[in-house]
């Protein structure tokens, strides 16, 4: 048997801002607010994302002459950084990435990849040779 001791796996929730003071607080879950493009991420409490300025690839990130305290996407890896306290902090993990997909996914996937659709979020497993659903996605609306 598996051990599931220490796993988090996310929830990713679509919804707009007024509707997320209805949903509650749980640790692991991603909201994602389509009308002011807000990120909320829950873990023992609600952080807000709001202020992220988009860069277009690490080198960029790294050589910036003096970067200002925030959360910077970087687009051509698809990562979160934090830059706090004078260091810069990656969010997402220097090992994965993340992908949403509209459509098919991609047949092989990549191992260091998750990819959301509709319904899941998949890891690939190259050596089953097929995607590991590793978590849900509610799109509902609230």
């Amino acid at each position: 048997m598996a051990n599931t001791k220490n796993q988090i796996i996310m929830k990713f929730i679509a919804t707009t801002s007024d509707k997320l003071d209805k949903i509650l607080l749980k640790s692991g879950q991603l909201i994602f607010t389509t009308d002011d493009r807000t990120i909320y991420l829950d873990t023992d409490k609600r952080t807000t994302y709001a202020a992220i300025m988009t860069i277009v690839d690490d080198e960029t990130r790294r050589n910036l002459p003096s970067p200002i305290e925030g959360f910077y996407y970087v687009r051509m890896e698809n990562a979160l950084w934090n830059y706090t306290g004078g260091r810069w902090i990656q969010m997402t993990g220097q090992e994965s990435n993340l992908q949403f997909k509209d459509g098919a996914l991609p047949n092989p996937g990549k191992t260091d990849t998750l990819y959301v659709d509709n319904t899941a979020l998949y890891r690939w497993n190259s050596i089953a040779n097929k995607y590991d659903m590793v978590g849900g996605v509610d799109w509902k609306d609230l």
